[in-house]
């Protein structure tokens, strides 16, 4: 027997013992089998346990529906992880092999966001055999407080995404003592801070975990560093922006605008082609400057080591990067779901961002490269051309000042 095959068996009789359905030999069940998920958070306004709760309640409005066997959460986990299942899961494939596993038939999965007062959930139904989505179901309300989502406004969600009929839907089945209190990392900073300067995202003072040991040499060690308050772009300086530079200050364009006019079409793209020299222009013009390393790293994980701007599993539907073959820079905006736990967008793909500073090694290096003896500058975030290695948020492209590249640019940051 081979190995895969003796891991599946074990899977099945792992199954049984848990309890999670009374199938007998040559039966076939009536009711499919449902896998629920716990919901991913995106950004840090949402809380895991939130998403959790709100995945437990899923499974006992569905499974009081009548509709579905529900495997437990506890029974789901402890297969997953008897059998090495790699988690966590951002992929239609995915979902389908965790499914396949579990002797499901359907599996649901999805996202929950706070961004200030809105909350944001997008429910996917998931047809474990044929590998494809069944239904997709997307709200988004502003003012929804635990009781809400865990209540009247979650269980139209639940309808909605497994077509059950309300009145199958027991409200009085779910606990609401265990619920958790949902914060705002920001609600303590006054507006008049925040919407200081329009576009631009206020970051508090605080520790940011530079660097890792799983990337580049120059990447190492990783070190904790304190970063004061700062301002940073929401969004990297686009075409549109740079264009009433050039006019204002007489600079040459990027090389793409043929005749001095941006291409049709890329007005809100990210500009590219600019120098680090072109970049310190543009700052300088507009009253600002270019955010150091550590500013621009915490901007774009806060304390915690990620890999990425919303966690350390890529999604190529979170970032332009190669992998998500636009061939090109997307508009400023189109990757949303990418942003960073301080809603910073775009800091990873898309363009690449030039940042203050030169290429140095880090306190406590082991190594010492001879590219930090030339005088470098250096690039973060990876493009809409390289793949999802260079988009991590440790990553450190170094290059020369002076040096225009086709997906080179920069966002700006600003003092309080």
């Amino acid at each position: 027997m081979m190995a895969g095959s003796s891991k599946w068996f074990q899977a099945i009789g792992l199954l049984s013992l848990l309890g999670t359905a009374d199938i007998r030999c040559g039966e076939v069940p009536s009711i499919p089998l449902l896998v629920i998920t716990d919901l991913r958070t995106i950004g840090d306004e949402v809380s895991v346990a939130e998403a959790s709760a709100f995945s437990e309640f899923i499974r006992q409005q569905i499974e009081t529906s009548g509709k579905y066997r529900v495997l437990s959460r506890s029974s789901m986990m402890a297969i997953l992880k008897a059998n090495a299942f790699p988690l966590p899961c951002y992929e239609l494939p995915c979902f389908a092999a965790m499914g396949r596993l579990l002797g499901a038939d359907q599996v649901l999965a999805g996202n929950l966001q706070r961004r200030g007062s809105t909350v944001d959930i997008t429910l996917r139904l998931i047809d474990v055999q044929k590998v494809k989505f069944m239904n997709t179901v997307y709200r988004s309300s502003p003012s929804v407080p635990v009781e809400q989502l865990m209540g009247e406004w979650g269980l139209e969600i639940i309808g909605e995404a497994f077509h059950v009929d309300l009145k199958k839907l027991a409200l009085e089945t779910a606990s609401h003592e265990a619920l958790p209190t949902v914060g705002h990392t920001d609600a303590t900073i006054p507006d008049s801070v925040k919407n200081k300067y329009p576009g631009m995202i206020y970051i508090p003072a605080g520790e940011v975990v530079m660097g890792s040991d799983e990337g580049d040499a120059c990447e190492q060690p990783p070190h904790s560093v304190r970063v004061k308050a700062f301002y940073i772009g929401k969004f990297e300086v686009t075409n549109k922006e740079y264009e009433e530079f050039v006019r204002a200050a007489g600079r040459n364009p990027p090389f793409h605008w043929s005749g001095g006019v941006i291409p049709p079409g890329l007005e809100n793209h990210p500009v590219t082609w600019v120098s680090y020299e072109d970049a310190e222009a543009y700052c300088a013009w507009c009253g600002a400057r270019l955010p150091t390393e550590a500013e621009w790293e915490r901007a774009a994980k806060d304390y915690q080591p990620r890999v990425y701007p919303w966690g350390d599993t890529f999604d190529s539907n979170r970032a332009n990067t190669w992998e998500a073959g636009r061939g090109d820079t997307s508009p400023a905006g189109s990757y949303y779901q990418g942003a960073s736990p301080f809603g910073v967008e775009d800091m990873a793909g898309n363009a690449f961002e030039w940042v203050a500073g030169f290429f140095e090694p880090y306190p406590g290096a082991q190594t010492h490269l001879e590219d930090y003896d030339k005088h470098l500058r250096v690039l973060r975030g990876g493009s809409w051309n390289f793949n999802a290695y260079y988009a991590r948020a440790t990553h450190r492209f170094a290059r020369s000042g002076g040096e225009k590249g086709r997906s080179y640019g920069f966002r700006i940051a600003r003092e309080p």
